[in-house]
C-alpha cells in the first residue's frame, strides 16, 4: 500500500512539471525539476518516458508516461491502472481510474489536469514567474563528456542550480544533437533518492493541436481534490447494481 500511495504522489509531481518550470518557488528538488521541465519544452516532440528512483528508503517500481510537447505547451499521460498494478494491484473495490493527463499552456498561464476514466478536469493557473515573488535561480551548465543514450550521439551536461539561499541540486542531462538538443535522460540527486528519466521512441515533429485541448464532453471540477473525491464516489456509484 505505501508502495502504491508513493507512486501516486509520484505521479502528481510528474504531471506538475510543467508548471514547476514557469512558476516560481525557491524549493531546490523543486527547481530542479522543473530545469528539466523547461529543457523538455523548448523542443517539440513525443515519447514514452521511463523513470526510476535509486537509493530510496524503500524500492520502488519504475514509472512509464507519454510526453509531448510543443512550442512551449506541454502534454504528460500516466496510465494510473498500469502504474497501481506495477506497485501491487489495484485496491479492493475500487474503479479503475484509467489516466491521468496535464496540459500546460503557458501562453494562456493554465495548466488542466484530466481524468480520463472519471470524464473530468481541472483547472491550475500557472503563476507568473516574473510578478516580483519568484526567486530565479542560478544555473551553470558544463559539458563533462559525450555518450550513447538509446542510441542517439550525446552531450553530458552537468546543470548545477543554486537558489537565493546557497542550496544547490545537480541535474545530468544527456543532449542528442542529432534531436536538437532534446535530453534523451536525465538524473537527478535528491533526499528521497537519485531520479532517473529516460525517453524511449522518440518522433520529432509538431504534434496535433489536438494533443493540448479537453476532450469534449468532459465535466470541470473547481479543484484536483473537489475531482478526485466526486468524480471517485460518481464512478463507484455507476458499478454499484
Amino acid at each position: 500500500m505505501k508502495k502504491l500511495l508513493f507512486g501516486m504522489s509520484l505521479a502528481v509531481i510528474l504531471v506538475s512539471l510543467p508548471a514547476m518550470a514557469q512558476g516560481p518557488g525557491s524549493d531546490p528538488v523543486g527547481k530542479a525539476m522543473g530545469k528539466i521541465a523547461d529543457l523538455l519544452a523548448k523542443s517539440s516532440f513525443s515519447a514514452k518516458a521511463v523513470m526510476t528512483i535509486s537509493g530510496a528508503k524503500q524500492e520502488m517500481p519504475e514509472m512509464e508516461f507519454e510526453m509531448v510537447t510543443s512550442e512551449g505547451k506541454t502534454r504528460i499521460e500516466i496510465d494510473f491502472t498500469k502504474m497501481m498494478a506495477s506497485a501491487g494491484g489495484e485496491a479492493e473495490g475500487m474503479p479503475a481510474m484509467g489516466k491521468m493527463v496535464t496540459i500546460s499552456l503557458p501562453s494562456k498561464k493554465m495548466a488542466y489536469q484530466i481524468m480520463t476514466a472519471m470524464k473530468a478536469y481541472c483547472e491550475t493557473p500557472i503563476p507568473d514567474a516574473d510578478d516580483g515573488s519568484a526567486e530565479t535561480p542560478k544555473v551553470v551548465r558544463k559539458v563533462e563528456g559525450k555518450e550513447t543514450v538509446e542510441g542517439y550521439d550525446c552531450e553530458k551536461v552537468r546543470n548545477t542550480i543554486t537558489t537565493k539561499d546557497g542550496t544547490t541540486v545537480e541535474v545530468f542531462s544527456w543532449e542528442a544533437k542529432k534531436l536538437d538538443g532534446i535530453p534523451v535522460k536525465t538524473e537527478t540527486k535528491t533526499p528521497e533518492g537519485t531520479f532517473t528519466m529516460t525517453f524511449k521512441d522518440i518522433k520529432t515533429g509538431k504534434p496535433p493541436a489536438s494533443a493540448f485541448e479537453i476532450p469534449a464532453g468532459f465535466t470541470k471540477y473547481n479543484s484536483m481534490q473537489e475531482m478526485m473525491m466526486q468524480g471517485m464516489m460518481k464512478m463507484m456509484q455507476q458499478q454499484m447494481p
